[in-house]
Order: structure tokens, then sequence, then C-alpha cells
């Protein structure tokens, strides 16, 4: 989505109304998405070096996407494996055993003694995942910088 003009005026009865709130609203949105696409990459980083490793495969397979939901339009982050085609696209052994990993078996602890790879690293950065957050939103106040940070394309990566 282009930006949006910066202001739209109205006139009526010799008043002149100024709305800058499409322009604001997309700064907002898009500033998210930037911030989700740091978030993105420290968490990939984080979680591949919290996967077990034997052969790497899993390691390899860990990935973050960060996408507008179709329905909200709002700018979301996923973490995960990837699926089967995903990983037979990049060229990667598929890591069936992601989840068994993660949530362990009736035999066998999940990684890391008991408590997965993915879903604790996660909730171990929550703080560092606000101060990029708001370190991004905090930018609304000053349009030039904000702009400087927005990168419209999708994030869909690994490292």
């Amino acid at each position: 989505m282009p930006l949006p003009k910066s202001v739209t005026k109205i006139k009526k009865d010799g008043v002149e109304f100024v709305s800058n709130v499409d322009r604001a609203s997309y700064t907002i949105q898009e500033l998210s998405r930037a911030a989700l696409k740091d978030v993105a990459k420290l968490l990939r980083k984080r979680i591949k070096d919290a996967t077990p490793v034997e052969t790497g495969v899993l390691k390899k397979n860990v990935g973050t996407w960060v996408k507008k939901n179709p329905k909200t339009g709002e700018c979301e982050l996923q973490v995960g494996v990837y699926n089967r085609d995903r990983a037979k696209k990049k060229g990667y052994t598929y890591a069936y055993h992601a989840h068994l990993v993660e949530f362990g078996t009736a035999k066998m602890k999940a990684a890391n003694g008991g408590r997965g790879f993915i879903k604790p690293t996660v909730q171990d950065s929550i703080d560092d995942i606000r101060r990029i957050e708001g370190q991004y939103l905090s930018t609304i106040e000053d349009e030039n910088r904000a702009l400087g940070l927005i990168d419209e394309e999708e994030e869909i990566a690994d490292d």
C-alpha cells in the first residue's frame, strides 16, 4: 500500500478541515510491520540457538513469517518450522520430528529439559520484543524517521 496523501482538506462554510488520519494510520501500520520484521530476526536466531542439534535438519527448518492477515488487514508474526512443501522448495530435508522435540512424547521429554525450544524462547524474549516494538512506535512523532524505517515488502525469511 503506497503512502497516502499527507492531508485531506475539506472546506465548508468558510472553515477548512484538515485530516491526517489516513497518513497516521498508514504510518502506524507500517511501523508495526517493520518492528515485527526485526522481532522475527531476533526470535529466529534465538530459536535456532535453542534448537537441539543432532543432524541440523531441525535448525535449518526454523522460520518466521510477517504477513498481513487477510481478514483483519493487520500484520502478524508467525514463528515455526517449515512444512513439507516449504522445506522441499528450499532444498531442506523435512523436519517431521519438530513437534516431538517441542512437546515431547510419552517416552521422551521435550527439548531443553522438557521446556521445548520455540515457546520458551519466545517467552524468554518478551522484554526484548517490547523494547524493539517500542523503538519503532516511538518514531511516530518524527515522520521522516518513521518513513525511513518502513519497508513495504513482506518478510518471509530464514537465516
